[in-house]
């Protein structure tokens, strides 16, 4: 057995109400679990450092009464720690050829790059949902650096991407309260919710229910990534995602965790790729009064997710209906200027998708009087 991170033990105890106190030893720190037969609570010993000589083995006992008590396997229990902190996402390639568990070393390193891609610009489009990016924002670069290169496993070739979901130095009372959603949670959640539409795609022979869901799934950039994947649409790829039990996953990607691009895939991927592409967001201003204003979650909550709100804009004579996406301080904005019938002169890029325009990445927004 690999060594469980510390951290990742303390947080998954606490998490199933075991309790910690101090030890006689100071190098141990020790947790209070469910009664007993007797009335008396279950006690285990978790070493304080991973560097002890008998860090693992010390370990390994406990995750065996945990398992125990819970009537699961003891891998169940470890692979629930490993996930404490973290989604995994795993690429497998079914189709090696001649070569058992192998692939040439080039087509390696282009995998890495092109996933790494996929996690930049999904971080990207969380940050600012635009159809298309010419290079890759500040955020995603960030979210690029945080994410690490798991380990291969068997099953034709496979590689592991670890995307963390709350700071490996976050101190445990802190990642006991957390509530909202990270961004780095969010990120997973597109890229799994874009190769979920891609299905949907192959299976309806439709390419433009993942174009017309750039907001929510994959960008231009995320396609290209894929199709990258591919080696020029000749290798077959399985898709697997182990989500941390710490934040539920959204309804609407929770059914499936497995996924399997083919030809077909590849070819929605290239048509999704160009569509988004033709899309381009130019930066521009507009007047008008908010029509409606919508929210999915507590508006006014610190959490990051997007706000809207629909503006009436007079174009070229003509009027039309703007969907802002809006932050918490601009919604605030909307709001009031809602409330009072005022309108709102607004900033940022505004392209068309389909019948729909829209304005994102706002810079500005100014109550008129």
């Amino acid at each position: 057995m690999s060594k469980i991170p510390l951290v990742n033990l303390i947080r998954y105890l606490r998490e199933n109400e075991w309790t910690s106190s101090d030890h006689p030893n100071q190098k141990i720190i020790l947790f209070k679990g469910p009664t007993s037969d007797s009335g008396i609570p279950i006690e285990v010993g978790v070493p304080k450092n991973e560097g002890y000589i008998d860090y693992n083995r010390r370990v390994d006992d406990v995750l065996r009464i945990v398992a125990s008590l819970r009537g699961v396997s003891i891998q169940k229990v470890i692979d629930e720690v490993r996930l404490m902190s973290h989604d995994i996402f795993k690429v497998r390639v079914l189709n090696t050829g001649e070569y058992t568990n192998s692939i040439p070393l080039p087509y390696a390193v282009d995998s890495l790059k092109s996933l790494r891609d996929l996690f930049v610009y999904g971080a990207c489009s969380e940050q600012v949902s635009l159809p298309s990016f010419e290079k890759p924002l500040q955020v995603g670069i960030k979210h690029g650096e945080l994410c690490r290169f798991g380990h291969t496993f068997e099953g034709s070739f496979g590689l592991a991407i670890n995307s963390p979901i709350i700071d490996e130095y976050v101190q445990i009372e802190m990642f006991e309260d957390l509530k909202a959603i990270p961004f780095e949670r969010k990120v997973m959640e597109r890229i799994i919710r874009g190769i979920e539409l891609l299905s949907q795609s192959v299976q309806e022979n439709d390419g433009d229910i993942l174009v017309n869901n750039f907001e929510t799934a994959f960008n231009s950039r995320m396609c290209e990534s894929l199709l990258e994947l591919s080696s020029n649409k000749s290798i077959n790829i399985g898709i697997n995602v182990e989500w941390s039990p710490k934040f539920e996953v959204s309804e609407d990607i929770s059914v499936n965790n497995e996924w399997v691009l083919s030809r077909a895939s590849y070819e929605v991927l290239e048509y999704a790729a160009y569509e988004l592409n033709k899309i381009e967001p130019y930066y521009d201003t507009i007047y008008g009064n908010i029509v409606t204003l919508h929210s999915n979650k507590n508006p006014m909550s610190d959490e990051e997710f997007s706000r809207q709100a629909t503006v009436r804009h007079d174009m070229n004579g003509k009027k039309i209906l703007v969907k802002l996406d809006l932050n918490k301080q601009n919604y605030a904005i909307a709001y009031e200027a809602h409330g009072i019938g005022a309108p709102i002169k607004a900033s940022g890029k505004l392209f068309k998708k389909g019948n729909t325009w829209k304005m994102v990445d706002i810079s500005k927004i100014v109550i008129l009087e």
